[in-house]
């Protein structure tokens, strides 16, 4: 489905957009806005949505994996080795290229970090999402044969341990593994129970907007209790209101119908290259040169310039690592197709 693939792209565009505000405009440090006037309130205001709409990213991935494999109860081996591979080839070889380009210099145990991400957690959403990949044979097994009440209950369960109102804020992991296989699940139920034909297609649009208006009107409130004009940026907690706002968003772009080809093509070319762009853009070498260009640029950029100068670098991260992962595929395909030649 077209659709889900775009969301892929639209997922990832937000990781990247999380990590701009994060750590390029560093809202976790020292970043605030005077809104003693109203336009400087309009940017604080926009920056704050803009900051919301990408804290689904991780979890709509999360929910197409379980949409699309809650039936599949065969080990995903060659899944499974691509998502390794891809991780060890970016995390190893741009290692490897900056020690070569005497960017930095060689140590045993950077290379061995680097050479094990998965162990060393250098990437913690890959190895979240290998666990899950692995356990989710497990999980479409045991979800096969339960009735449509049964997966209810089993949802409202998992609601009450993994949502941050509940149990979620002392029971959920580090690595957000239980999240990870709550959002799995819910994916499936969806898959089996849900049809746009029998509910109301406003009805994802409706629960969007709402729950963004109230994390919009909590963080308001947040910066105005402080009493002060300066507000920060504020996030929220991946199980938090942020977990119902993903499935609304998720069913809503399940109603899109996108049947322009160019567009469908295009989708189909990159979405599959989206997952090298966390993979580039967060290894060490990278992460640490790229956030400390970031800054500077947004540092000097005029204030009222920061939301389009935030999507620009999105946009250009993107860019620059599908472009990067485009090159190796087509070399990994030319080395693989050689002997033919010959």
């Amino acid at each position: 489905m077209v659709q889900f693939e775009l969301l892929r792209i639209l997922a990832m565009c937000g990781v990247v957009m999380n990590h701009v505000f994060n750590y390029g405009l560093q809202i976790y440090d020292n970043f605030s806005i005077d809104v003693s006037t109203p336009w400087r309130a309009i940017l604080w205001g926009i920056l704050e949505l803009m900051k919301l709409l990408a804290l689904p990213s991780v979890n709509c991935y999360i929910l197409i994996s379980g949409y699309f494999l809650i039936d599949k109860t065969q080990f995903r081996w060659k899944g499974i080795w691509r998502i390794w591979s891809e991780t060890w080839f970016y995390a190893v070889g741009i290692y490897l290229l900056a020690v070569a380009l005497s960017l930095i210099q060689f140590c045993w145990n950077d290379l061995l970090e680097n050479a094990t991400p998965i162990l060393s957690n250098t990437y913690w959403f890959v190895t979240s999402y290998l666990a899950l990949i692995l356990v989710a044979p497990l999980l479409a097994m045991l979800m096969k044969h339960v009735s449509k009440r049964q997966y209810q209950i089993v949802l409202i369960l998992g609601g009450i341990v993994c949502f941050q109102l509940f149990l979620g804020h002392f029971l959920m992991d580090p690595q957000q593994i239980l999240l990870f296989v709550y959002l799995f699940l819910i994916g499936g139920y969806i898959r089996r129970y849900h049809d746009d034909k029998d509910d109301n297609r406003s009805f994802p649009v409706i629960a969007l907007g709402g729950i963004l208006a109230i994390m919009f009107a909590y963080t308001l409130y947040k910066n105005i209790y402080v009493g002060n004009t300066q507000f920060m940026i504020y996030a929220m907690a991946y199980n938090g209101l942020v977990l119902p706002m993903s499935v609304a968003l998720f069913m809503w772009v399940k109603q899109w119908n996108i049947r322009w080809p160019a567009l469908r093509s295009a989708i189909y070319a990159i979405a599959p290259l989206s997952f090298a762009v966390y993979i580039i853009h967060t290894q060490p070498v990278v992460d640490s040169w790229l956030w400390k260009t970031v800054s500077g640029w947004l540092d000097s950029c005029h204030l009222f310039l920061l939301p389009f100068v935030c999507i620009i670098i999105t946009l250009l991260i993107f860019v620059v690592c599908i472009s990067i992962d485009y090159l190796r595929v087509r070399l990994a395909k030319w080395i693989y197709q050689l002997p033919k030649r010959y």
